[in-house]
């Protein structure tokens, strides 16, 4: 899991408070998203109805459909996304 794994990295370079913090404000990017599903830029080239958003250095990948709203990936803007989307990373 992206956030997870985000957590992770930052409770171990900083601590587990600013790390919890910060994934309350990435979490509190998803809300908008819930109003505005179709606010983020599509990116149908990944995958079909992939949307995306940013939170700082971090994109995060949605699909919107008519009653919900999920969120594919939270990734690191220097991740290489040729890659991830080669190895099934936006399924």
């Amino acid at each position: 899991m992206d956030l997870g794994e985000i957590w992770a990295t930052i409770a171990t370079e900083a601590s587990e408070d600013i790390a919890t913090r910060f994934i309350a404000t990435i979490e509190a990017t998803f809300e908008p998203l819930r109003h505005f599903p179709l606010s983020g830029v599509a990116r149908g080239q990944l995958a079909a109805g992939l949307r995306v958003t940013f939170h700082g250095s971090y994109a995060i990948y949605y699909k919107p459909y008519t009653d919900a709203l999920i969120i594919v990936r939270v990734l690191h803007g220097a991740r290489d996304l040729a890659k991830v989307a080669e190895h099934g990373g936006f399924a």
